[in-house]
């Protein structure tokens, strides 16, 4: 969803008024151009003007950009949504707007730097997972450089000596803005780390990077184990997932396999080159 954005700009520069019709509204909260509306609800002359241009397949009104970069899995994410929009291709990360109060968020007893850690699934495929990491060793390695560790997510696994904080949507771009360091899967919470521009380490799998990222632009290091069927996930337009090509869906995949060892290795890459 938040990669619609700069699809979302283009178009209110073209159109006298854009109305956004997404589940999370509150993600754009602070939007500043004064043609856009989000809304989670459309009114009931929308709903029946959405139904006639469905049944007549016409995009007079409506552009559809539901399932656009499933429909469209070997181009990045932007490319998708702006290609179903018929919208010239760009590469840009989404823009996120926080108020003043978001902007010098500090979370509750935190005097110092923090590290956030999101390393929930929200998917029980194994290729979108991480796996060969001792987090405790990470999450101490991190306190011995004077780092408070923030682990979030719906339902993290506790790691001893990380803090689990629990969030809303605007709670969580507040927190992650004001991080030092992003440690995470592929996810929406490390998209949102990598358009604020915060340092970001990412774990991928099965899933391209270069689809899901600007390498010109990104702000960190995308982590990712070399696999002789690497980019399979991109390869078949299903819906509904499909499994590893070596390991199946119980076992252990290549790309996602690391090592503690290689992760602090690349904390101290990461913090090297942009040090706080």
């Amino acid at each position: 969803m938040l990669w619609i954005e700069p699809a979302i700009r283009q178009l209110a520069a073209s159109n006298k008024k854009v109305i956004v019709y997404t589940k999370y509204p509150e993600l754009f909260l602070h939007y500043p151009l004064p043609n856009v509306r989000f809304t989670s609800h459309l009114r009931l002359w929308e709903k029946m003007l959405w139904a006639l241009e469905r049944t007549l397949h016409l995009t007079r009104f409506f552009i559809d950009l539901d399932h656009a970069y499933e429909d469209n899995p070997k181009v990045h994410f932007l490319t998708a949504y702006q290609q179903a929009a018929g919208l010239p291709v760009t590469h840009e990360y989404p823009r996120l707007y926080l108020d003043a109060g978001e902007k010098n968020f500090r979370p509750a007893g935190v005097a110092g730097r923090y590290a956030i850690l999101h390393l929930e699934s929200m998917t029980d495929k194994n290729y979108r997972k991480v796996f060969g990491i001792d987090w405790e060793r990470v999450v101490s390695n991190l306190a011995a450089k004077s780092f408070t560790v923030l682990l979030i997510g719906k339902e993290p696994l506790p790691i001893p000596g990380a803090r689990i904080v629990k969030t809303s949507i605007r709670e969580m771009i507040a927190l992650i803005n004001s991080a030092t360091l992003f440690i995470g899967i592929d996810s929406g919470p490390s998209h949102l780390a990598a358009s604020l521009g915060i340092p970001a380490l990412i774990f991928f799998g099965a899933v391209n990077p270069d689809f899901r990222h600007f390498r010109d632009q990104f702000k960190g290091l995308l982590l990712q184990q070399p696999c002789e069927y690497a980019g399979w996930y991109h390869e078949a337009n299903d819906r509904t997932g499909w499994s590893c090509r070596l390991v199946g869906d119980e076992g252990i995949p290549k790309c996602a396999l690391f090592s503690t060892a290689f992760v602090l290795n690349n904390i101290d890459l990461l913090l090297n080159k942009y040090p706080v």
